[in-house]
């Protein structure tokens, strides 16, 4: 759609009057309306009860990270653009969704009512930034309109017209959100006997629910029961129920499961690696973001005793991570391929974020003993 849109708005800004200036003000209209909709996300998630975990400021590499419990804040080389995460911690967690994707909408549209105005009806005068302004911004606005949900991203049009009218298993994960987000919070501060309690439950709740067995899957990993983590996703590969966003998390998970699996001597290397590059590739080709796999990818890669591609890949996970516990794992895979290549200085100047963050993880426990002994 974006394309054909693009098409469009040159058609229309070349032969309606084209200039400099016209030119000038489609392209702040494109950054004003993005940035326009993250606002509007951020200010609807603060009227409805809605937890904004993450926000990104800019594009490119990492400048400076602010990890505070339930939010973080990523400031990226050029702040040109914003990007906000959304989750929900209170009930009814789809009207909440669904008001802050309005929210978003309304904003938007009544800024570009404004430019409009301004453009044809305020000024006797000619404004031809006003102009190209409003044409480029009203298709970002139609681009965001047209419900879009996959593994990376969630359109504020889906919020809107999808959602509502979502049923089943689908609605059931989304009315469920707020528990998972309660074995999340758990996790964070380190009190896995509680997230573990709240698992549970809601595994006997929602046996079938993909949020319920994930929230389980996290409490197995970091209780280090890597074989029955495995387990417990291997098993969701072959339900039919799933669609393509579904598999790519759930192929995502089991690449994750195998790697720690072999890693921490429950699985065979010769069994477990191409199976973990299988699933890889394979929720990379469900459309799940390559840079989310990052941290999956350092970890086979120092497997391989490719010490130098998994210091790359692992400062990839670093940059991108969403939550200080993946900025935590991300950590330790640099710190042991740091250590891999010898230099356990950099190693420990790696380890002593991960301990900031998640000093008791196991992966950030057992890479600080190691290197305490060696």
């Amino acid at each position: 759609m974006w394309k054909v849109l693009t098409g469009l708005v040159l058609v229309v800004l070349v032969v309606w009057r084209p200039s400099v200036a016209t030119f000038g003000g489609a392209a702040c209209g494109v950054w004003a309306v993005l940035a326009l909709l993250q606002l509007g996300l951020l200010v609807g998630a603060g009227l409805f009860g809605v937890r904004v975990p993450l926000v990104e400021i800019g594009v490119g590499g990492e400048v400076r990270t602010w990890t505070r419990p339930h939010l973080r804040v990523v400031w990226r080389t050029i702040p040109l653009l914003f990007a906000v995460g959304l989750t929900s911690i209170k009930a009814p967690a789809r009207r909440r969704l669904w008001l802050t994707g309005v929210t978003a909408l309304l904003l938007t549209t009544a800024a570009l009512v404004v430019a409009w105005l301004g453009a044809l009806v305020w000024s006797d005068a000619d404004q031809p930034f006003l102009r190209g302004f409003a044409v480029a911004g009203t298709a970002v606005l139609l681009n965001s309109l047209k419900p879009r949900r996959g593994a990376g991203t969630t359109s504020p049009g889906w919020f809107v017209f999808a959602l509502p009218r979502v049923s089943g298993r689908t609605a059931a994960e989304f009315d469920a959100t707020p528990l998972v987000n309660q074995v999340s919070d758990a996790l964070g501060a380190g009190d896995l006997d509680r997230a573990e309690a709240i698992a549970n439950d809601l595994v006997e709740r929602h046996p079938t629910l993909l949020v319920a067995l994930g929230a389980h899957l996290s409490v197995l990993t970091l209780r280090t029961k890597y074989g029955e983590a495995l387990h417990l996703a291997s098993g969701l590969i072959g339900r039919t129920d799933l669609e393509q966003r579904d598999m790519a998390f759930v192929l995502a998970q089991m690449a994750s499961s195998t790697a720690n699996a072999i890693e921490g001597g429950q699985l065979p290397l010769d069994v477990g690696l191409p199976a973990a590059k299988r699933a890889a590739d394979g929720a990379m080709q469900f459309g799940y973001p390559r840079h989310r796999c990052a941290g999956t990818l350092a970890q086979l890669a120092l497997i391989e005793n490719d010490h130098a591609a998994a210091l790359a890949l692992a400062t990839q996970a670093r940059n991108t991570s969403e939550s200080g516990l993946a900025r935590a794992d991300a950590l330790a895979t640099m710190a042991r391929a740091q250590m891999a290549a010898g230099d356990n200085a950099a190693a420990r100047a790696t380890l002593v974020e991960a301990q900031e963050l998640a000093g008791w993880m196991p992966r950030v426990a057992e890479t600080t003993a190691r290197l305490s002994i060696s």
